[in-house]
């Protein structure tokens, strides 16, 4: 301490050091402690969006799986159109006798033409009928199989379904559901006959690959290095509750029982918040996770990283802000220090010479010894003008100590900044008295020239650097003085016209930057309406996508009724066709008895002959007989003219039949060949169909899509606003370095 007392080298150093500690650490802490939270801050809500957006993806997921599950549900329950139960007749299945469900008189039950056809229709959707009896549904028909490849029938819906409940009310449930290890969009429909639900009709519309790529894409998501997502399933009534769904090490695992090194049960406590955050100590290192539940499919999505690996990057800022601070303060002490060592060492010399000089005066030492300085700074300058003086003073201080004691009161005076003292004692020594003239006139040049210094440096105070020190007559140290305090005043009149210059300037450029920004924030605003106009347009094509898969979904339903009248048609055509046959086959056997009533005839007109003859033979005798035998030969001649003329009619009629045979066989082949007109149609429909919910799949996905723009424009509105705050503070700021330097009066003010 008392080194720093005596040393101005030492005061000047140890002020500058402390000062620039304590400034650096204060700033150094703001800027570490603020950054820190920042980043922690960012990191944190960066989790929460990530499991927010999985959430909704997951959302849209489900609703998207509802809606074709829905879709192909309408399309089996229409295959299921007037379904019938007898409850006086029973089938057993398995171990159950079930009443008898049946279509158009054909039984349903362990008759798998109708889901097997629904199935393949679908590409790969299962279905099932349960019928009712009592309170019970039991499968009687199914498409879906059993691991071991059997079907899955016989069996009852379990009561606590929750579909169970629901369709007992007459309502239709929609949800996800595992069966025989495979995932399933599900719908049960009841079916009603009489107002009393008889069957249920359920499909199953197969999500398994869609959602085995939803779980990957969540389990490949990673949180910085090491971080991830799981999924943990949170029914509370389920056996597999606190089951890790999907995870990169404890898939289909139990976390129930997992706690971390403080005891914490990890699982159920996420479990028992639900949402939210929570931070615990796994393998030594803190761990953060953030958790939402999708209480739909009872869902816990988790995302979790190290602590550590989420600040990391703040801890380097943090530590390479500190050790630069250090380094800083280092480089910037031992510059002072060197600075002021080096500058100062002279002062030491030039002191301890006045010293021994003064000694010399006093006559305590005999000799002087000359002050060491051969540099030509000041210190050099001065170092050398007391030499000479001491050498003049030890040369003519024995001849006349009461001038040089005199000279010692006066110089002791101007030491202490007294430039009104004057020699006043008369010598009779010319040198003496010359030097006394010397020193008079020295100090009244130095009270002049000082005065005109100080004059200046009063202006200068008070900020009008306008004038100078005239330099007229003055030498050495004088004009070194007189030169470096102008010197001073056109450096510091530089600096204010380059202070002013650089507030223009920064004006110039704030009010671009302000002008920027006003056009950032108007396309920013334009954007954010074009986007909401977007969504609404393609919110209005959704609603027309879904009006045209209903459409299709009618017009499906008019595809089949027309082919059931076809098939109709065809049957009546057919049956027309075997009436024709009928009456051809009637026909031939009226020609065949024709045939023999025309031979009778024949006949009989030759018997009728031969009677005459014998009649003609017998003469008067026969008389009577050959009047009987030409009336017989008439009746005969008028049988085979009628037959003849029933046949013409008959073969007409079999002429008439064979063309309406003919019709009847064209409209076959022309309900044939619209029957395969149908067929195709009601395919195209099907294709259709099924490309209307793949397009209002698209549509809604990009839907999602431009709502996720629509709220990035709205960020970008938000910075634009911020940016345009700090523009006007930054014009502020300018503003204030002009009028300032306007304060000050110097050369070149009116310039700029």
């Amino acid at each position: 301490m008392d080194f720093i007392k005596k040393s101005v080298i030492a005061k000047v150093i140890s002020v500058s050091i402390i000062s620039i500690l304590i400034s650096m650490s204060i700033l150094t802490f703001l800027v570490v402690n603020n950054t820190f939270e920042i980043m922690k801050k960012n990191n944190e809500d960066t989790v929460h969006k990530e499991i927010n957006l999985l959430v909704e993806n997951i959302n849209t997921f489900n609703k998207v799986a509802k809606s074709g599950a829905d879709t192909i549900g309408d399309i089996f329950i229409d295959m299921l159109s007037d379904i019938k139960i007898d409850k006086t007749q029973n089938i057993k299945i398995g171990d159950l006798q079930t009443p008898i469900l049946s279509i158009d008189g054909k039984t349903l039950n362990l008759n798998f033409d109708i889901v097997d056809k629904f199935t393949q229709m679908t590409k790969g959707s299962v279905a099932t009928i349960f019928v009712r009896k009592d309170d019970d549904f039991i499968r009687i028909s199914t498409s879906l199989k059993k691991e071991d490849g059997n079907r899955a029938i016989g069996t009852k819906l379990d009561v606590n379904h929750p579909g169970y409940t629901k369709v007992l009310q007459g309502e239709t449930y929609l949800g996800k559901a595992v069966l025989f290890g495979k995932s399933y969009m599900t719908k049960y429909i009841p079916i009603k006959q009489d107002g009393e639900i008889i069957a249920i009709a359920f499909i199953g519309f197969d999500i398994e690959n869609n959602l085995k790529e939803l779980n990957q894409t969540i389990s490949d998501k990673k949180i910085g290095k090491t971080g991830y997502y799981y999924i943990i399933n949170s029914n509370e009534q389920d056996k597999d509750y606190g089951n890790f769904i999907a995870h990169p090490t404890l898939k289909n695992k139990n976390g129930l029982e997992l706690k971390d090194k403080n005891g914490i049960f990890i699982v159920k406590e996420i479990l028992k918040n639900k949402n939210g955050t929570l931070t615990y100590i796994w393998e030594n290192h803190e761990k953060f996770v953030v958790f939402e539940n999708f209480e739909e499919w009872n869902w816990l999505l988790i995302g979790g990283v190290n602590s550590d690996e989420i600040f990391e990057d703040a801890n380097n800022i943090m530590f390479l802000i500190i050790a630069l601070s250090v380094i800083t303060v280092i480089i910037i002490s031992l510059s002072i220090f060197i600075t002021m060592s080096i500058s100062l060492r002279s002062l030491k010399k030039i002191k301890d010479g006045l010293v021994s000089f003064f000694q010399y005066l006093n006559r305590e030492i005999a000799h002087v010894e000359k002050i060491a300085i051969d540099s030509e700074d000041e210190f050099g300058v001065i170092a050398k003008q007391v030499n000479e003086n001491i050498e003049k003073i030890e040369k003519s201080i024995d001849e006349d100590r009461k001038l040089i004691d005199e000279t010692i009161a006066v110089l002791g005076e101007f030491e202490q900044g007294d430039l009104c003292q004057r020699l006043n004692i008369e010598v009779s020594n010319p040198a003496l008295m010359q030097l006394k003239n010397v020193l008079n006139n020295m100090a009244n040049n130095l009270e002049t020239n000082i005065d005109n210094v100080l004059h200046i440096l009063e202006e200068y105070a008070h900020y009008n650097y306008l004038n100078k020190i005239s330099t007229k007559n003055l030498k050495e140290h004088l004009l070194k003085l007189s030169n470096g305090v102008n010197t001073l005043g056109d450096s510091i009149t530089e600096m204010l016209v380059e202070n002013k210059s650089m507030g223009l300037q920064l004006g110039k450029s704030s009010n671009i930057l302000l002008s920027n920004v006003n056009k950032l924030n108007i396309s920013s605003n334009e954007a954010a309406a074009s986007l909401e106009q977007t969504a609404a347009s393609l919110e209005q094509i959704t609603s027309n996508i879904r009006n045209n898969t209903q459409n299709v979904q009618k017009m499906t339903q008019l595809s089949k009724e027309l082919s059931t009248s076809a098939n109709q048609g065809e049957n009546l055509a057919n049956q027309t066709m075997n009436a024709m046959e009928d009456i051809n086959n009637q026909v031939n056997l009226i020609n065949e008895a024709i045939a023999v009533i025309d031979n009778i005839a024949f006949q009989t007109n030759i018997l009728s002959l031969n009677a005459a003859v014998e009649a003609a033979t017998a003469g008067e005798a026969g008389k009577g007989f050959a009047v009987v035998a030409g009336e017989v030969r008439n009746l005969a001649n008028r049988s085979a003219q009628a037959a003849r003329e029933i046949k013409d009619i008959v073969e007409n009629a079999t002429s008439k039949a064979n063309q309406g045979k003919d019709i009847a066989s064209n409209m076959i082949e022309g309900y044939k060949k619209l029957n395969t007109n149908i067929s195709n149609s009601t395919k195209l429909i099907y294709d259709i169909e099924n490309s209307s919910r793949e397009q209002l799949l698209g549509i809604e996905q990009i839907n999602n899509a431009v709502n996720q723009l629509d709220t990035q424009t709205q960020q970008n509105a938000i910075v634009a606003s911020q940016t345009h705050d700090v523009a006007i503070s930054t014009d502020d700021i300018a503003k204030m370095v002009v009028n300032n330097t306007d304060e000050k009066e110097f050369i070149g003010k009116d310039k700029n």
